[in-house]
This record gives structure tokens, sequence and C-alpha cells, in this order.
């Protein structure tokens, strides 16, 4: 197991201003166009499924011990969230100019929400964000681990695709330990987290197929075979991105299964690294 971070300095603040000017180019991963909305359509989940996860979150904020170390870092991680939905909202006013169909999508996400909300209980609602919390981490950790996903792609979209792994990797345990503390004894934990990442695993693929398949109607040209085959071999080839993930994936439904086992310090630092690079530096304290 890799080591845990255990200190609230270890989820970095960071206020970054990321440049969405129309000069980028409208296919900006390597000119594959279905590549390209397969990052698109995560942006436009982002805003609404990051304010749903702040949410989540913030319900049990309270409940924490005030002094203790993660008070400290739930605080960091609606700092890092609440950028993330700024930045993505920046993100998918380009896609709208483009014609994409953003405002439809996030209004049917919006209905999705308003419906959870209703029927999940609060711990059901902070388990579905640390579920979904888990795969935005694996896939940071792979994107971090192989920086040639990112090679040959527009410079500023790399960074905010950049930026975003990094801090998902910083604040990767901080849902699943507030659901920890807050979610009951170990084996009522357990069946909770796994029934719910099944249920989530299924909505999360119809939902983000959808999403890819509207903005390929909306995109004309983008949609021919040639274009699907190159997203489907690029997600399920040798190596493809979920073929990648998937044992990281498996990993959560192990009983002694935490955050932690994910990535390494090595990978973090030298993305860090990459990202001061690119002008993106911690706030001060």
């Amino acid at each position: 197991m890799h080591e845990r971070c255990n200190d609230a300095a270890d989820i970095r603040r960071r206020n970054p201003r990321f440049c969405f000017a129309d000069h980028i180019p409208r296919y900006w991963y390597r000119d594959k166009r279905l590549v390209t909305r397969f990052f698109d359509a995560f942006s436009i989940m982002f805003p609404l499924g990051e304010k749903f996860f702040v949410d989540s979150v913030r319900q049990y904020r309270d409940a924490l011990p005030v002094d203790g170390t993660l008070a400290a870092q739930v605080d960091a991680f609606l700092y890092q969230e609440a950028a993330h939905i700024r930045e993505h909202r920046a993100y998918n006013r380009r896609l709208a100019r483009q014609g994409m169909p953003v405002d439809a999508l996030e209004a049917l996400m919006r209905r999705r929400q308003q419906q959870c909300r209703r029927v999940a209980s609060p711990l059901l609602q902070l388990t579905f964000t640390a579920c979904l919390e888990h795969y935005t981490a694996i896939l940071a950790d792979l994107l971090l681990r192989d920086p040639a996903i990112l090679d040959g792609v527009d410079p500023s979209m790399a960074a905010i695709w950049r930026w975003h792994a990094i801090e998902e990797t910083e604040h990767k345990a901080v849902a699943f330990d507030v659901f920890r503390a807050c979610g009951g004894g170990a084996i009522k934990r357990y069946f909770i987290r796994t029934a719910a990442m099944l249920g989530v695993t299924a909505c999360f693929i119809v939902d983000l197929g959808y999403f890819i398949v509207r903005l390929a109607r909306a995109d004309r040209g983008a949609g021919n075979w040639r274009s699907w085959a190159q997203l489907g071999w690029w997600l399920f080839g040798a190596p493809g991105i979920v073929t990648r993930v998937l044992p990281a994936w498996l990993v959560w439904f192990s009983p002694r299964f935490h955050p932690a086992r994910i990535g390494n310090p090595a990978t973090l630092a030298a993305a860090r690294a990459a990202l001061a690079a690119d002008g993106v530096t911690t706030e001060p304290a």
C-alpha cells in the first residue's frame, strides 16, 4: 500500500484561470473528433457533478472534530472543487459557442440530481460521491502516470486536464474518509459502498455514453464510423483507457480498500512540477 496522505497541506489550494479562446482547435485532442468529445462530455458533467460532491460532503462537515485533520482536508477539498466548477463552466461556454447542447445536457443532469436528493439519504449521497471520486481518482492517476496521454494535444487543454487530475489525486480520499467517519460500522459501510458502486457505475456509463452521442449528433461530421472506431480503440484497445483502469476500479471491492492505494508520491510530485511549468502555482495559505 502506498503512503497515505494525512496532512491537509497535501491538498493544495490553487486559483488558476485558464484561457478557452476560440483559436484552440475544435478537435484539440490530436484531431480525433470523438476522443475530444469524450473529454468534453466529462467537462459538461463536472460543474453540476462537483456541486453535488460539495453538497454531500459539506452536510457532514459539522459532524467532524473542529480541530481534526479531516475537517481541514474537507475545507481544502471544497476549495478545490469550487475552482473546478468555475473553470469547467468557462470550458463549457466554449463548447456552447461551438453549438454543443450544453444547456440541455446540464438540464438532464439537474433533473437526475433532484431525483437523487429526493430519494437518497444524506449518507447515500455521500456514498455516491465517494464512488464517483474513485472514478476520478483512477482516471487522474492514469493520466499522471502516463503523460503521453496528453502529448500532442493543445497546450491550453492539456494544462486544465493536468491540473484537474492533480487535484483529484490530492483530495481522492476526502469523501471516502468522511464516509468512513460518519457511515457506521465497517460491515454496514462495506455493503453500502459496494452496492452503491454497482449502481453508480451503471448510471455513469449510460450517462457518459448518452452525452457523447448527443455531442456527436450536434457536431455534424464528428460521428462518422472512423471517429467512433478511433474512440473505441482509444478506450478499449491494447492498451485502452478502460482496460488500463479496470484493475484499479476493482480494488474498490476489497474490504481493506482505501484511496491511498491509488497512485504514488513520486508521480504526483512530477505532475506538480509540470503544472508549475504551466504557470499554475499554489495560493498562499
